[in-house]
């Protein structure tokens, strides 16, 4: 599926004509758009990552059911979705520099379409290597008041050419 063409006036980016001006991103919000998983690409994901072969299956009596999107492959997604709505224009690399705080909430299925709401909540001045955005992360699924996972991601604005 990838992105949906719903609720994209909800949509907020924050774009930069340069990577010096992250402190201007500071205490700014940002929502991705919608995305809805694609049941071939949650399979390279399990496939890739050995969790077709697990021991325990997600599906049958005791599990979640085999349409459940695996909270890692979740997480594997930030990336991309939050470049959708927070870049510079200018010379830089994007560097994932970790996730801290991260919570899976509630169950994310094939069907149910999320989106990332985020704010910058520190922007650290690293000298020659960039910034350091911290962002606070919810994983907002659409029609339901509980998130499907929240983190608190870095990510290293690195100006180094």
């Amino acid at each position: 599926m990838g992105i949906v063409d719903i609720d994209r006036d909800q949509v907020v980016e924050r774009r930069l004509s340069h990577p010096s001006q992250a402190p201007e991103l500071l205490g700014k919000e940002f929502v991705t758009p919608y995305f809805q998983m694609d049941a071939e690409r949650v399979q390279a994901f399990e496939y890739s990552t050995y969790l077709d072969s697990y021991a325990h299956p997600y599906g049958g009596e005791d599990g979640y059911g085999d349409d459940l999107v695996e909270g890692f492959h979740l997480l594997g997604m930030l990336d991309y979705l939050c470049n959708l709505a927070v870049w510079s224009d200018g010379p830089f690399i994007p560097w994932n520099y970790g996730l801290d705080k991260v919570r899976f909430v509630s169950v994310v299925r094939f069907s149910d379409l999320f989106r990332v709401r985020g704010v910058c909540t520190e922007v650290v001045d690293r000298g020659e290597q960039g910034h350091l955005l911290v962002n606070e992360l919810v994983g907002e699924v659409r029609g339901r008041e509980k998130p499907g996972f929240t983190a608190v991601q870095r990510v290293l604005w690195s100006t180094h050419e």
